[in-house]
């Protein structure tokens, strides 16, 4: 069964996703790299949510992001991850899709601690792996350039629709980058730090990942683990397959509060118990049932908050 996504307003998510027999999709290159970021960023323009971090190793992705709601986060996956599959399939020469599965949601409560220790996690992976030796060396799209200097990033999208066409005409000579698009990934700051100012926060995330090399550095030293290295990360190759972990059952929520978290826990689940209950109603031919506000019906149709609105102001 489906988990049913946190239908809170204005909610923080963690996103992760996996590429199909944990195949080497997303290897860090340049032109994989732009083709992601240029991916992301037009999604992100005709969605507008808030994005916070990403990190995209060769084998999956993490992302943490700020949605009005689901529908929205809907919307933005599916925009992102159906055209970056045609993208690299373009570019691989496959067809099919590249997902190992349904992207998973994790909702992420708004305290400090928790948003910090989910960005940790993000920007922790090719350090956590033994791939690089420091936090700043991954080679592969991620948010740090701005998190922890403030630089812009960018991809390109390339319109195949309108270069095909273009192949078409009669006598056409194509020229460098006429279809391309430059996006900006537009980043904001976690919602824990809306009120403080850049450079302290940033001062926070480059201990961070001080910390977090340090910690690596000390662990290797004690079990004689050593570092893939960049060279060998860009060197493998795309059809790599690393041996899948055994998956553990995905959390309801992150929260470091432990009351906290049966505090929302137990209302993710008194949901879940209404919607299943409207569900079965719905399934048995009474179109009227009342679904919860914030959730996807059976059939699709997003159940529209009363306050959507307002939402939509802010």
């Amino acid at each position: 069964m489906r988990s049913l996504r946190c239908p809170f307003p204005l909610f923080c998510f963690e996103i992760t996703m996996n590429t199909l027999n944990g195949e080497f999709f997303l290897k860090p290159g340049e032109v994989v790299t732009s083709t992601i970021l240029g991916v992301m960023g037009r999604a992100q323009e005709q969605t507008r949510v808030k994005i916070h971090a990403f990190e995209f190793m060769s084998t999956h992705f993490h992302l943490l992001i700020t949605v009005r709601n689901v529908e929205q986060m809907s919307k933005f996956m599916r925009l992102f991850n159906g055209n970056l599959s045609k993208k690299l399939n373009h570019l691989y020469g496959r067809r099919g899709t590249m997902w190992h599965r349904r992207y998973s949601a994790i909702g992420v409560t708004p305290d400090e601690a928790t948003q910090m220790s989910r960005l940790r996690y993000v920007m922790a992976h090719g350090v956590k792996e033994d791939l690089v030796e420091k936090v700043g060396d991954w080679p592969g799209a991620s948010s740090l350039p701005w998190l922890l200097r403030g630089e812009s990033i960018y991809g390109v999208w390339t319109d195949f629709t309108a270069r095909y066409k273009a192949s078409r005409r009669k006598n056409y000579q194509p020229f460098p980058g006429e279809f391309d698009t430059v996006y900006e990934v537009h980043l904001t700051e976690m919602p824990c730090w809306a009120d403080v100012g850049a450079e302290d926060w940033r001062q926070t995330v480059r201990e961070m990942a001080a910390e977090i090399d340090a910690t690596a550095a000390e662990r290797r030293l004690g079990t004689g683990a050593r570092v893939l290295g960049v060279k060998a990360v860009l060197a493998a190759h795309r059809t790599t397959r690393l041996t899948m972990r055994r998956r553990t059952p995905a959390p309801l929520l992150h929260a470091v509060n432990p009351h906290v978290y049966v505090l929302v826990a137990a209302a993710l689940k008194l949901l879940r118990r209404v919607y299943d209950e409207a569900s079965v109603r719905f399934r048995a031919g009474d179109w009227d049932v009342e679904f919860p506000e914030g959730v996807f019906r059976p059939s699709g149709g997003f159940v529209v908050p009363r306050d959507a609105l307002a939402l939509e102001t802010r």
